[in-house]
């Protein structure tokens, strides 16, 4: 289960400490922040309306709008919403360069601005504003970090693009040379693990404890693979309330994705507990979708039906229909399972900015059937459930798969179920045969079990052969996940130091 970078760039945006000139957090201005981040954006706006008439020169009175103007934008993908925020961040930027003192707050303020409209573009696909808005942001986080060292709020944007821009896949290397940023994953990561240590000792920066969980339980997951798994569940256990939490929520799910904890997902989605007047994270709805799915439990269509229904965006659009064409097809409903797929290629249908997507579009126009056998063995194998998964293909020799892309897929699962359940060498011998027979073709299947070779020799101490085969997997061009593949495999180089 892929779960989509792009989403977790919510979390990055965090509140600042107060201090007696301009920047002040006063009660109002602490709950209003805590309820858009719960996406409870009502009583947000109406706790705003009463700070302004107590305090109207409070400078965090624009930043705790942004924050909700911000995270209302990336939830509803509304073109107009981000017309919108732009116009309203330009007025806060000015105003804030209107408060002359000298503060951290004053370019901190500014970057965090910048970076919201920044990730707006990124989800209209608008990459070169994004990237200048991207570079203004950064400036402004290095040198207030210059200013104000001891400044920890400073640490989450930046510590952020630091990994980011460090884990950036080399067909991208070039850009951030030519626009001015740098940073390592080693040093982004470690920059936020400050924060969070801050948020355990001083009662001040309490309030950021959860949004820093969030935000590095991404990027630890994503790249540092395994090394930080048991931190991560610790972290969890500490929050409370996650069932009123839903990008806390969003993150555990994750989570527990990455583990093949299925069972739990199940269990913590079903907990769900917004305020009835609270926004709606619509993605969650997509989540559970899979996590029945993965159970091969067809009360699935229920939640993608109603993530394609309410849902006014465009992401995952395609990716729900395209499951509920699977769900239909396991069930022998061929007709449901072609007017499914068929929606996800319709251009009105969603977007293909996400890799879930785009393999859905894909899907359709390969005119190829999904292997009832592979596909019950992914999704059990998605779920965490391998032996069951295995029993789906177990004994089956290659040749009773018609096309190529089955016989590919058919070693590539075994590679992968062979790896979840510690048989290392049984996992390699797969993987090597998958990438012998898919080097020259446009499926993920060679390229992610050259990642997986790459991790499972750096799990061995084989420095030089996982060297060899993350650098194999950044080699293979053109195929399905591209994007996420390349930065897993140059996460993998940084951490060999390569």
């Amino acid at each position: 289960m892929k779960i989509r970078f792009a989403l977790i760039l919510t979390v990055i945006f965090t509140p600042f400490l107060s201090h007696p000139q301009g920047f002040v957090w006063t009660d109002n201005c602490i709950m209003a922040y805590n309820e858009s981040i719960k996406l409870n954006f009502a009583h947000a706006r109406q706790l705003m309306q009463e700070e302004k008439k107590k305090h109207p020169t409070n400078l965090l009175i624009p930043y705790v709008e942004s924050q909700k103007d911000f995270i209302g934008t990336f939830i509803s993908e509304s073109k107009v919403d981000l017309e919108m925020l732009k116009k309203n961040n330009a007025q806060r930027i000015d105003q804030v360069y209107a408060y002359e003192a000298k503060s951290p707050y004053t370019k901190l303020c500014v970057a965090e601005y910048y970076m919201q409209i920044a990730i707006g573009r990124l989800k209209f696909e608008e990459y070169i504003g994004a990237v200048y808005e991207i570079r203004k942001a950064f400036k402004l986080l290095e040198e207030n970090q210059k200013l104000y060292p001891e400044f920890k709020p400073n640490l989450s944007s930046l510590g952020f693009i630091h990994a980011i821009v460090g884990a950036a896949p080399k067909n991208y290397q070039w850009m951030m040379n030519l626009i001015g940023l740098h940073g390592t994953i080693h040093t982004g990561i470690g920059e936020l693990r400050q924060l969070l240590h801050a948020t355990t000792k001083q009662p001040e920066l309490a309030y950021l404890h959860d949004q820093t969980v969030v935000l590095l339980t991404f990027l630890e997951m994503n790249l540092e693979k395994d090394k930080s798994s048991d931190a991560i569940r610790r972290r969890f256990n500490n929050i409370s309330d996650i069932d009123q939490k839903p990008m806390v929520q969003f993150a555990k799910v994750a989570f527990h994705f990455a583990n093949g904890e299925n069972d739990s997902i199940l269990s913590l989605l079903a907990k769900r507990n917004q305020p009835p007047k609270a926004d709606k994270l619509n993605y969650l709805d997509y989540l559970d979708g899979i996590a029945h799915l993965n159970n091969l439990d067809y009360k699935a269509e229920t939640y993608f039906k109603r993530y394609v229904t309410q849902y006014k965006g465009k992401s995952f659009v395609k990716s729900a229909y395209q499951r509920m064409a699977w769900i239909r097809l396991l069930q022998g409903d061929h007709e449901g399972y072609l007017l499914n797929i068929k929606q996800a290629s319709d251009e009105k249908t969603g977007s293909t900015f996400s890799d879930e997507d785009k393999q859905a579009e894909k899907e359709f126009k390969s005119n190829e059937l999904p292997n009832l056998f592979l596909l019950k063995s992914r999704l059990l194998f998605d779920g965490g459930y391998y032996q069951r998964s295995l029993t789906e293909i177990a004994g089956k020799p290659v040749t009773s798969f018609p096309t190529l892309r089955d016989k590919l897929e058919f070693t590539y699962r075994l590679a992968r179920i062979f790896d979840k359940t510690n048989k290392p060498d049984k996992a390699i011998l797969y993987y090597d045969q998958t990438i012998k027979n898919d080097k020259n073709h446009s499926y993920y299947f060679a390229a992610n079990s050259a990642l997986m070779m790459g991790l499972l020799y750096e799990q061995k101490g084989n420095l030089v052969k996982a060297e060899e085969y993350f650098r194999l997997c950044l080699s293979l061009r053109n195929h399905e996940y591209q994007n996420s593949l390349d930065q897993k495999a140059k996460a993998g180089l940084n951490r060999l130091g390569k």
